[in-house]
């Protein structure tokens, strides 16, 4: 059993009457244990007296368990507050920066696909405005081109309508020659705030004569211009072959300039302008 035993500073303090007080911890295994088992059991006493076997003030039992030295170095390292501030700090100004990037690239990329879907729309619009309106023609000698005022004052005009050979027909097979009353008109674009143009085509002649229904050839307008001039180039904010002056009557412009303007939702006062002038070869000198 003695050689079991092993002495060691006590953590607790006794009160002695001098200097030969001393504590001890002493080591041993319980009585019921064999030498393996006690090795993990320690046992401090104090004692007054400076010799084993005098007055014990009180025993404390206790097991310990040995911890290596870098363990216990490093269970006390940790972040300070500053420490983490610091990082949210740095995390919140990268990401802030990700994500002014992204929504500028996206604003970039929405404006360049709208842009591409309205000159599309206006090479279109331009495109079958010039082919009707090259496509005038008489209906027994006589001239139809009149523009329609418009009532609200937005506009130069409201529409214009003109007899042209440039009928489409949806339906099926047809005469594509036949005499068509073609007019084109501004109406109201709720999803945008502006306007579009609807193309109205109706037979004049021949079977299976429709009706006046319409198609919508494009939207986002915020100005629509035509300007009509004679043969002599003289211009005109309206014409009329039916009632207008000497140079309209039974006759048609000898050129039309076509002034399209679409809504620009990143800059309102700079709208996507749009700008063709036809001539008509049905237009006769007076």
């Amino acid at each position: 059993m003695n050689n079991w035993k092993q002495k060691c500073p006590s953590p607790l303090r006794g009160e002695g009457p001098g200097e030969g007080d001393k504590r001890y911890g002493e080591h041993s295994p319980s009585p019921q244990s064999s030498p393996s088992e006690g090795r993990g059991r320690l046992r401090f006493v104090t004692f007054i007296g400076g010799k084993e076997g005098d007055f014990c003030l009180h025993p404390v039992p206790c097991t310990l368990h040995p911890v290596p030295l870098a363990k216990r170095a490093t269970s006390r390292q940790g972040f300070t507050l500053i420490e983490i501030l610091v990082a949210i700090a740095i995390l919140a100004v990268v990401l802030s920066t990700i994500y002014v990037s992204y929504i500028s690239t996206m604003r970039i990329v929405r404006s360049l696909e709208y842009g591409d879907e309205i000159y599309y729309m206006a090479r279109i619009t331009l495109e079958r405005m010039v082919l009707d309106l090259q496509s005038s023609c008489k209906e027994r000698d006589s001239y139809e081109f009149v523009t329609q005022k418009d009532p609200t004052g937005k506009f130069p005009l409201k529409g214009v309508s003109f007899l042209s050979r440039a009928h489409l027909d949806f339906s099926g097979p047809g005469d594509s020659m036949a005499v068509a009353q073609i007019s084109y008109e501004l109406e109201g674009d709720p999803d945008s705030g502006g306007f579009s143009i609807v193309r109205r085509d109706v037979l004049r002649q021949g079977e299976g004569s429709s009706g006046g229904e319409g198609y919508i050839l494009c939207r986002r307008l915020q100005f629509v211009n035509l300007r009509f001039y004679d043969a002599s180039g003289r211009e005109y904010p309206q014409w009329d072959s039916r009632t207008g002056s000497e140079g309209q009557r039974n006759n048609v412009p000898s050129s039309i300039l076509i002034e399209l303007n679409f809504i620009n939702p990143d800059d309102g006062a700079n709208p996507y302008k749009f700008m063709t002038r036809l001539l008509l070869t049905g237009s006769t000198k007076t």
